[in-house]
């Protein structure tokens, strides 16, 4: 979450993943929004289509995540509270019950461990081939993110970031973080 709350206030938070978030909606099946934070794509994903399941995965403090599906009566959202990877502590993205029969929906912010997280899903990207919106903070971690994807059959496509971030900066602290589309050819 920006430190500084403007861009939200303004209604500008992230949004130039907006468009692919909304095409994602009119396809998506299912859903695993890692990196849920306080849970609004999850609980736009329960309001605003049939998805089925909504796996909103947050291994910090979910009580705003929580707080915001009771509000909403979100209740198709579950909350997954552990960290995924390859790591032996981690759950991998691969043990996650969706319908790999149908197209599905991953939105990856996981602060450095996307590809990590990809790497634990190996299985479920070749076989489900789901849309994915992943947000990158090195330049090095973004190309890995595309090269990996690569041999799954993903086309990548890196989202320019708006520009109005020169006049109401994020304000994070870090000097790369912008969003990767990838789905299949």
């Amino acid at each position: 979450v920006p430190r500084n709350s403007l861009q939200i206030r303004l209604g500008l938070s992230e949004q130039e993943t907006h468009k692919y978030i909304k095409r994602a909606a009119g396809v998506a099946r299912w859903l695993i929004d890692i990196g849920a934070g306080g849970g609004e794509l999850s609980i736009f994903f329960a309001i605003r289509t049939d998805a089925s399941p909504i796996i909103a995965v947050e291994p910090w403090d979910t009580r705003l995540l929580d707080y915001n599906i009771r509000l909403n009566g979100s209740v198709r959202v579950s909350v997954l509270d552990q960290y995924l990877g390859v790591e032996e502590n981690c759950v991998r993205l691969d043990s996650l019950e969706v319908p790999r029969h149908e197209q599905g929906f991953i939105k990856l912010d996981a602060d450095f461990s996307e590809l990590n997280i990809l790497q634990s899903g190996e299985r479920l990207l070749a076989e489900s081939k789901p849309l994915l919106l992943i947000e990158t903070h090195s330049a090095a971690l973004e190309h890995d993110c595309c090269a990996f994807l690569q041999p799954f059959g993903y086309r990548t496509k890196i989202i320019t970031n708006a520009w109005w971030r020169s006049i109401v900066p994020e304000q994070r602290p870090l000097d790369h973080n912008r969003w990767l589309w990838a789905e299949p050819i």
